[in-house]
C-alpha cells in the first residue's frame, strides 16, 4: 500500500499541475469576458434600481 501511494502521488501531483496550465491559460482568455459581462450585468441591475 505504501509502495502504490508514494508511486500515485507524484503522477497524480504532475497531472494535477499539467491539467492546471491549460485551465489557466484558458482563464486567462476567458477572464475578460467573464469580467465584462459581470460589469454589463452588474451596471444593468444598478440602472434599473
Amino acid at each position: 500500500m505504501t509502495t502504490t501511494t508514494a508511486s500515485s502521488a507524484p503522477v497524480a501531483h504532475f497531472d494535477l499541475h499539467a491539467l492546471l496550465r491549460p485551465v489557466l491559460t484558458a482563464l486567462r482568455f476567458t477572464g475578460h469576458f467573464v469580467v465584462a459581462l459581470v460589469g454589463v450585468i452588474f451596471l444593468g441591475s444598478a440602472s434599473e434600481h
